[in-house]
């Protein structure tokens, strides 16, 4: 039974260059490295930059470098002999696990000792750590150093020397608070964290960000902050949780205004229909489905929270808690608040990715709820110390094997029959014979990622959000509208069309909020009974101002569609069509449009349709002098980001019809 933590905070490192090199050979270090290193830490210089000023150098005596990329490594190499030595003192108890026990945590300058019986292993913890001081000239700073018991464990801290501060409520460690409560740990964390993020909105709420910035921010300042809530604490969050940082993202987004577009689709791909934001609950499971993910690898587990969890879930293994059915949750180790959270998490993926579980090859026989006998999990160690352990074993052409079979490929002996019986029974009374025994989609896909990969956290989110692709676009009302093919295919070549066309975030969001027709319309406050007529005022033809008129048919509108095409027509050699799927919504199927022009093309109409968005309420100002402006600013921009990225070639390919064409309308 674990009876306290103890957290020691490091003072800042002064380490021992002797003790460190000395510890390098110990480990086996050549000379030659040892004596790079001792190249690097012979008289080592160091200035300070503040606000662009660098302070004159100075001379480091003892300590790693920091900023050195190779410091992390010898700080690790240097304060292993003290973690070795806790590990190996016997009279220091952690947490027992078979025949092996954890007594160490590890992390940059925070120590974490976990303690049995602490009257005796507290003592000596501190005899162990005076002495790596004393010899390497590292020391522990006492006073950041506190003792939180648990379970009620009553600990004299004054009894020791030195004296460590008592907590009986709390401790942070890697920005985590930890009680010995579990119940504490949402409010401490997830609760405390919540209120953090309301705060950062309100602050950042009148920061002149667009949409696609407002995504960007929540991407690189509050995801890192909530995954790694996710990844370190095992517990699920309320669905209050969910639904307030969902509400008051959107409130972000929108800057306080009405939603234009929910908040769902713009969670979804780009090539979709969406923005790529950040969906908060498809990353809580992604965190936890990792953890799932380490338990199916077939390999000897080096992290000791495998086993402890191996430990357990015993007789199960550890791997096959996937594929076991929910009645596990009457077994005793559906308990563990860290088997029960992960588990939880993959039936919910399994929900929202529409992967129904059921039986599949890689179900275990053994110790399964759903295969009882004699109302107990069916369980033959004989076939067990076969190699008969999973449903694919028993099962060949999609039928269950015959005896003979099984006794020629597995090796048990004949009187093994009445088992033999037992267990096709209770097979066949839970799966059919047709069944192939495919894992699910999901399954398959996770076992698929492959040993140690990079970046799991991102393919397992991306895994769980490309499950069901949907494009989420107002498709109906185009197709209605310009009279379009409702082929999937053209849709997400829209979509990607306005990723493609530039990398200028401006000009993509104009793109993107066009085709999801996010303009307020007089037909729409007439609807919303804010305005007495839905007639458009901007021109005299008398028509509703629906948003194809307010975007194409307009006069002043069209007017500008119409010199800015036959204008590109005339710069590019090529016919630029007068086309509402062309201009509109980037469509470049039907035209005859060389490749290298496209861009310039959609360049030009996205131009168009700012200079539309910008004069909303009076179009008889959209002049094309306004975009032969903006296009020149545009190039402008594209020729210094091509001079930054050496790619000045290319980019005069693109764009040099429209440099000579403005270069002869300045001229005029």
């Amino acid at each position: 039974m674990l009876d306290c933590w103890i957290r020691y905070k490091m003072s800042k490192i002064k380490s021992h260059l002797t003790f460190l090199f000395t510890t390098l050979r110990k480990f086996g270090f050549g000379e030659s490295f040892i004596q790079w290193i001792t190249t690097l830490y012979t008289s080592p210089r160091a200035a300070v930059i503040t606000n662009g000023i660098t302070s004159p150098s100075f001379t480091l005596h003892q300590g790693t470098r920091q900023g050195c990329p190779l410091s992390p490594s010898l700080f690790a190499i240097f304060i292993e002999p003290l973690a070795a030595a806790i590990r190996q003192n016997n009279k220091i108890k952690g947490i027992q696990v078979n025949n092996s026990q954890h007594k160490i945590s590890l992390y940059a300058d925070d120590l974490l000792l976990y303690l049995q019986t602490p009257s005796q292993s507290l003592n000596e913890a501190f005899n162990v750590i005076n002495k790596f001081s004393k010899v390497s000239h590292y020391k522990i700073n006492w006073n950041k150093s506190t003792i939180l018991p648990l379970l009620g464990e009553d600990v004299d801290s004054a009894a020791h020397d030195p004296s460590l501060p008592l907590n009986t409520g709390n401790i942070k460690y890697l920005g985590i608070s930890i009680s010995p409560r579990l119940s504490e740990l949402y409010n401490l964390n997830y609760a405390s964290l919540l209120k953090k993020i309301e705060d950062d909105y309100k602050r950042w709420n009148k920061l002149p960000l667009t949409l696609i910035g407002r995504i960007a921010t929540i991407k690189m300042k509050i995801l890192p902050q909530i995954n790694y809530l996710f990844s370190m604490i095992p517990i699920t969050p309320t669905d209050y949780w969910f639904k307030k940082i969902n509400s008051l993202t959107t409130h972000f987004y929108w800057k306080n205004k009405k939603p234009r577009i929910a908040l769902t689709t713009l969670q979804n791909a780009k090539h979709l229909g969406g923005l790529e934001a950040p969906n908060f609950m498809h990353y809580y499971l992604a965190n936890q489905l990792q953890y799932l993910y380490k338990w199916t690898q077939q390999q000897t587990h080096s992290d000791p929270w495998l086993d402890l969890e191996q430990y357990l879930c015993s007789p199960n293994s550890i791997a096959d808690l996937p594929f076991l059915p929910q009645s596990i949750k009457k077994l005793d180790f559906y308990h563990n608040i860290t088997i029960a959270t992960t588990l939880s998490a993959w039936w919910k993926t399994n929900k929202i990715t529409k992967s129904p579980q059921a039986p599949c090859r890689f179900t275990p026989i053994w110790h399964n709820p759903d295969l009882r006998l004699y109302n107990k999990p069916i369980h033959f160690p004989k076939w067990q110390q076969n190699g008969i352990t999973h449903l694919h074993h028993v099962f060949e052409n999609h039928k269950f094997m015959s005896f003979p079979s099984i006794v020629q490929k597995f090796g048990i002996g004949r009187d093994q029959f009445l088992h033999y019986q037992q267990l096709k029974f209770l097979i066949q009374s839970k799966i059919t014979l047709t069944n192939t025994l495919q894992p699910s989609k999901i399954s398959y896909k996770l076992l698929e990622i492959g040993n140690h990969p990079r970046k799991l956290i991102s393919k397992l989110y991306s895994l769980i959000t490309s499950s069901n692709p949907t494009i989420t676009l107002p498709k109906g009302k185009w197709e209605s509208d310009l009279m379009l093919s409702s082929d999937p295919d053209f849709w997400t070549q829209i979509c990607r069309n306005t990723f493609s066309m530039t990398t200028n975030t401006n000009l993509q969001l104009i793109q993107y909020k066009t085709i999801h027709r996010i303009h307020i319309t007089q037909s729409k406050l007439f609807k919303m009974k804010l305005s007495d007529t839905d007639i458009c005022s901007q021109c005299t033809s008398g028509s509703t101002d629906t948003y194809l008129h307010a975007t194409w048919l307009c006069q002043p509108v069209h007017s500008l569609w119409t010199t800015l095409t036959n204008t590109l027509s005339s710069i590019l050699d090529c016919r630029v069509p007068l086309s509402p799927a062309l201009c509109l919504l980037g469509d470049t199927s039907e035209t005859s449009i060389p490749s290298k022009y496209k861009t310039p093309v959609l360049v030009s109409l996205a131009i168009a349709k700012k200079i539309i968005f910008q004069n909303w309420k009076s179009k008889s100002s959209c002049h094309f002098s306004h975009w032969t402006n903006l296009i020149t600013e545009f190039i402008l921009t594209e020729e210094t980001i091509a001079h930054k990225k050496n790619n000045i070639s290319a980019f005069k390919k693109t764009w040099n019809p429209l440099i000579t064409f403005l270069q002869i309308q300045q001229l005029m």
